[in-house]
């Protein structure tokens, strides 16, 4: 096989392998700290107050109720006291809070109409 033609191929793959993994740094960039909304499931969840240094809700100790995808990492949910993990959007409560996962924790609710 031609010399240049593997040449080519080989530059055309490096190229590729920079772009992509450059255009991956930048999206993943902006995913340090809290995010400006939740979307867990079929619901969203809007920042509400300013963040914290351990989850907590004026009810009581929070509840660990489950996780969440952002990015690709995986960050923690905390419901109010009597909450429980569920699945379906209907049993979740409107009051969360979330590991930002900088070692600040972000209060969120539902927003209603």
């Amino acid at each position: 096989m031609n010399p240049r033609v593997i040449g080519c191929g080989l530059l055309a793959a490096a190229v590729f392998v920079a772009v992509g993994l450059f255009a991956m740094s930048l999206a993943f960039s902006r995913l340090d700290g809290c995010p400006t909304l939740v979307q867990w499931g079929d619901r969203t969840y809007f920042p509400r107050g300013s963040v914290s240094a351990s989850p907590s809700f004026a009810e009581g100790s929070p509840v660990e109720i489950g996780s969440t995808f952002i990015g690709l990492t995986t960050r923690m949910v905390w419901g109010p006291p009597g909450s429980s993990p569920s699945n379906s959007a209907a049993d979740r409560p409107d009051s969360i809070v979330l590991d930002c996962d900088d070692g600040s924790f972000q209060s969120y609710q539902v927003k209603r109409p």
